[in-house]
């Protein structure tokens, strides 16, 4: 059967000579793999261009439950990211969110809240004018929300280390546990609690910066089975930590 839906490219494959593996977060179906087939021809290279790295798009898609590549119809832009491929604080942010979606969304049904909150945030990351330095860290801790592992927001004076293990703030550091310090897990209660317009009034050294992306980074491992290393991570930090 032949459905409508918007969805936001993660990733593409090569597949045989001339197509696409398109893997691609739809608001009808969840995370879901599309053969386009011709993608990477030289008469196709518009199409080509349509599958980048959190690019918005409409669908027409045929869709078979429990079919691991589906058939795409058609796609065109929903939305116009012109930032997202011209700066390339941003692209390098988007090539970093993507790969690490792929690696913790498997869901294959819709979810329309985390679907929102992707698409809104793409929006802004490509709209805006105030600087994108700590979004990849916004990002990650709103994410956690949607994949079931959002913390307790228990931190006080006495409560005032992070335990990535059990996602909660402690009062001491747990010698069996892996622990964020007082500083930066004090920085990380701010970031999960800050919206999108507050984030830049956070002020935050490139120093910690780097410290908590490993630590958002290994609370994801400790939280999400499978979560492995990431190719990106070199190039992200090099970029926002070093420069």
């Amino acid at each position: 059967m032949l459905h409508q839906t918007k969805g936001i490219v993660l990733n593409r494959v090569q597949y045989g000579e001339t197509s696409l593996i398109v893997h691609v977060y739809t608001e009808k179906f969840g995370r879901q793999s599309y053969m386009v087939k011709g993608g990477r021809s030289k008469k196709s290279k518009s199409k080509s261009n349509l599958f980048r790295p959190f690019f918005l798009l409409d669908m027409e898609v045929y869709h078979r439950e429990g079919k691991n590549i589906q058939s795409l119809k058609e796609a065109r832009i929903s939305e116009t990211l012109n930032r997202l491929i011209f700066d390339v604080r941003k692209s390098t942010l988007a090539l970093f969110l993507t790969e690490v979606l792929s690696k913790v969304l498997r869901e294959e049904e819709a979810n329309p809240d985390l679907f929102v909150f992707l698409y809104n945030s793409i929006r802004y990351l490509d709209l805006t004018d105030e600087s994108v330095d700590l979004f990849h860290l916004y990002f990650l801790s709103k994410l956690s929300r949607f994949l079931g592992f959002f913390p307790q927001m228990n931190w006080s004076a006495e409560n005032c280390i992070f335990d990535m293990d059990n996602g909660r703030f402690v009062a001491q550091v747990n010698s069996h546990a892996h622990c964020l310090g007082k500083e930066e897990s004090e920085i990380l209660f701010a970031l999960f609690n800050t919206s999108i317009d507050q984030l830049n009034s956070l002020k935050i050294s490139k120093k910690h910066v780097g410290v908590i992306l490993r630590g958002l980074l290994n609370f994801y491992a400790l939280q999400s089975q499978g979560f492995t290393s990431l190719k990106s991570l070199a190039v992200i930090e090099e970029l926002f930590n070093h420069d």
